[in-house]
């Protein structure tokens, strides 16, 4: 039986919905956050996000409002499993859905190592698609890696989402494989601590303003 990775993380079991990460940035001298999700208060807005076109096209999830909050309480209650919220000013702007690859269907596709993490990123806000999805990707990948047990983040975004696959290579992710997962093929998809930090050096440090973990 595989072991879990990350057995009683504070990534999975997060004290409040209060922000867990905050930093500003250098350039575009604004403050981007990580909270934990609350579904009372944000069912609405990701049912919101997962029915407009730009994100029901590859996360299929464009549900009613109950289905969506019942995969919310799901995502919550799920040991390892996590969904957060991404801020920008205080404003929410991405879903984010972390989880232990070991318990998910990727686990059963790749070789997890100790210290894997997936995550699932989406950018509801279509006017900060293009300005700050990266910022947002770059802060996420920050907020995972202050968690000393974190050696790796990984994904599987389909193979024809090509903005996303791009945007995963300027923050260090590296193409491994090529996956048959349910529903879609995938790129196998990872960022190691040492090569994210590396890319990172090209551009000037962020602030961290908070972090909780």
């Amino acid at each position: 039986m595989r072991a879990h990775t990350f057995q009683s993380s504070l990534l999975f079991a997060p004290a409040s919905t209060e922000t867990v990460y905050e930093e500003l940035h250098p350039i575009l001298r604004r403050h981007l956050a990580v909270r934990p999700l609350s579904v009372a208060a944000d069912c609405d807005l990701v049912h919101s996000w997962m029915n407009r076109p730009h994100v029901a096209e590859y996360w299929e999830m464009a549900w009613p409002k109950d289905r969506i909050r019942g995969y919310l309480q799901d995502q919550v209650e799920n040991p390892d499993r996590c969904p957060y919220i991404g801020q920008l000013e205080g404003e929410s702007i991405g879903y984010l859905e972390m989880y232990d690859p070991v318990h998910d269907v990727l686990g059963d596709h790749y070789d997890v190592q100790e210290g894997d993490i997936g995550m699932h990123v989406l950018m509801g806000e279509e006017r900060h698609l293009r300005r700050y999805t990266l910022s947002l990707g770059a802060t996420v990948n920050r907020f995972l890696f202050s968690h000393p047990p974190v050696r790796r983040v990984v994904g599987e975004p389909d193979v024809e989402n090509r903005k996303m696959l791009s945007l995963l290579t300027f923050l260090g992710y590296e193409k491994q494989a090529v996956l048959s997962l349910p529903g879609k093929t995938a790129a196998l998809v990872v960022c190691e601590r040492d090569r994210f930090f590396q890319v990172q050096r090209r551009h000037p440090d962020p602030q961290t303003v908070k972090t909780r973990l």
